[in-house]
């Protein structure tokens, strides 16, 4: 991966976005870990209830997603980062102040909108800014980046809940910030003047005819669906075992301190070595055993054990699916690729989160075996799907003409 990074290093925009990815997932990951506890124990909610809030995001993150692509082909990047961010700020404001079960629902709702907006938005403006032969590199870049952020909320998280503080607020301020450094920092991508030429809006209808993307996306959903899972049972199984909120969090600072020390290796021995769509088979194949051994995890050990699998399945799906997102799409509408794909993640997570917790209700709960062995079935079930969208794929998978093309210029706006 070196070769593939020099140039990247030199792009002072594509920095700036690693820069906005870290502190996104910092703001986001001083909440992730401790929510559903926080729902569940602090205000007594069920576990189905805390799957519905949770499923709620993942809606509205599909309008927000859907929105937020076309738009910010037309009307730059820049402005929809910043519109998701303070969207987001404002959700932790909420969450700090909520007592009952609508209005949980209702600010993650809002979460899921501003997210929606802003990480397929992130997505698109990396593409936008680094030659496609380097795009892979790239994302691989952007989830170490974004697991930095994650190991710094840990820390924060670890000495909070020592504490009995709750992060919301803080959580607030870092969007905020967020969308400060965007307005600052980033150029303005609006496009203007007489060459400025847009998309009309109803020619994003054609991205629903687009059969061999939205075959791709069938598939992402189906991974997106398991992947859900771990932020949903982790906490709850963490807390059974461990009985410490503070011993979660450093399982999740635990696994991107991986990520971030193992991504480069596998971007540059796996990932660049072998087809994408066996990375997404290999990948998913890991998420699910993660999840499955989970169940059988007794010790502060064990439970990191099973969660360093499921993340090291993460890097091999996520950077070679946010690539081929590019391989589908077609330059001057990057931003609807990555909203449909981040549309799809949405209903992915959406089922996921919903059927995922009423199913571990249903049978025990998180101190049964039963669901355990219901995630290592349904494992068994979609490594099948996904082995067989793996032949399938890879016999047709070419490097298309378009991925030696340099990225999409655009006419801006002060930019510099």
């Amino acid at each position: 991966m070196e070769a593939s990074t020099g140039s990247l290093w030199r792009n002072k925009p594509y920095l700036l976005l690693l820069l906005i990815v870290f502190f996104m997932h910092l703001a986001s990951y001083l909440v992730i870990p401790v929510f559903p506890i926080f729902l569940e124990k602090a205000r007594t909610l069920s576990l189905s209830q805390v799957g519905l809030i949770l499923g709620a995001g993942s809606i509205t993150y599909q309008i927000g997603s859907l929105l937020g692509g076309p738009l910010s082909d037309r009307f730059g990047r820049r402005s929809i980062i910043m519109i998701g961010a303070l969207l987001q700020g404002s959700a932790m404001l909420g969450y700090h102040y909520s007592l009952t079960y609508w209005l949980f629902f209702l600010f993650s709702a809002v979460n899921g909108l501003g997210l929606g907006l802003l990480a397929p938005t992130i997505k698109a403006m990396i593409a936008d800014e680094v030659d496609v032969h380097n795009r892979t590199a790239a994302f691989s870049w952007r989830g170490i980046l974004a697991h930095s952020g994650i190991i710094v909320a840990g820390v924060f998280i670890a000495w909070m809940t020592s504490r009995g503080q709750q992060p919301f607020l803080i959580a607030a301020l870092v969007f905020v910030l967020l969308a400060a450094l965007t307005r600052f920092s980033l150029p303005d991508d609006r496009c203007v003047g007489p060459d400025c030429q847009r998309t009309p809006l109803s020619e994003y209808k054609n991205l629903l005819t687009h059969r061999s993307f939205l075959f791709f996306s069938l598939i992402t959903l189906v991974i997106w669906a398991l992947y859900a899972q771990f932020a949903l049972i982790l906490p709850l199984r963490g807390e059974h075992v461990l009985h410490s909120a503070t011993m979660i969090g450093l399982i999740w600072t635990i696994n991107s301190i991986s990520v971030v020390l193992l991504q480069g290796f596998i971007s540059r021995l796996v990932l660049q070595r072998i087809n994408p769509y066996l990375s997404l088979a290999m990948g998913t194949t890991l998420l699910g055993t993660g999840l499955t051994v989970m169940g059988w995890a007794e010790h502060f050990i064990t439970l990191s054990g099973s969660a360093i699998l499921f993340i090291l399945g993460e890097m091999l799906f996520m950077p070679v699916q946010d690539s081929l997102v590019t391989h589908f799409a077609k330059e001057d509408r990057l931003g609807a690729y990555f909203g449909f794909s981040n549309f799809v993640s949405g209903i992915g997570t959406a089922i996921g989160t919903s059927l995922g917790g009423m199913m571990v209700d249903k049978l025990g709960g998180v101190g049964s075996i039963y669901p355990w062995i219901a995630y290592g079935v349904i494992t068994l079930f979609v490594t099948a799907v996904l082995g067989l969208f793996a032949i399938y794929a890879m016999a047709r998978y070419k490097k298309t003409d378009s991925q030696t093309l340099a990225p999409r210029t655009r006419k801006k706006e002060g930019a510099t």
